[in-house]
């Protein structure tokens, strides 16, 4: 596990210093809100659904504007969902539709600040896709939803949990 999320965040890197050395514009903002986490869960072959539980969600944007109709956007945030904490770190392609509304889509990796047990994975890769809205002076509001894409059981039973998140948000470029 340890060698993956090395691999991972050199490419995280790269990608970043991609984005930078192409970007137009590079703008640093804050953003908070609200974060919903529940799960699929399939035993056996039977489906389950865990209900949602609400928690908030605050961290650094850099918005990296590659041109009028693109962009890049990485995140780093901090997210508490009933007393349980972790680190995500989105990173989105921002497409923009009209001035100021954009789609977003990209990977989203997530670490688990918890004690996991044995058979559980405390790193998350989902796939996440949102609408967002810029207006002037800086402020954003962004609506997202995420999907885990890696299984977070890594016992030997035969067991599928993958966590989904819905993320309303609001923030200020800087």
């Amino acid at each position: 596990m340890k060698h993956m999320k090395t691999k991972l965040f050199t490419l995280l890197g790269a990608l970043f210093l991609v984005a930078y050395s192409n970007a137009q514009d590079v703008d640093f903002g804050l953003t908070a809100g609200y974060f919903n986490a529940d799960a699929k869960l399939e035993v056996d072959g039977d489906n389950f659904d865990v209900d949602g539980e609400g928690g908030f969600y605050g961290g650094v944007v850099l918005d990296f504007s590659v041109s009028d109709k693109f962009g890049v956007r990485p995140e780093l945030i901090y997210v508490n969902v009933n007393e349980s904490s972790a680190l995500f770190l989105p990173v989105m392609a921002k497409i923009g539709l009209v001035k100021g509304l954009h789609i977003q889509a990209g990977p989203q990796f997530g670490i688990s600040l918890e004690e996991v047990p044995d058979d559980a994975s405390s790193f998350d890769f989902d796939l996440a896709a949102g609408l967002g809205f810029d207006f002037p002076l800086g402020v954003f509001v962004e609506a997202r939803y995420a999907f885990q894409v890696n299984n977070a059981y890594t016992g030997d039973l035969d067991i599928l949990a993958k966590g989904r998140y819905l993320t309303f948000g609001v923030g200020f470029k800087f």
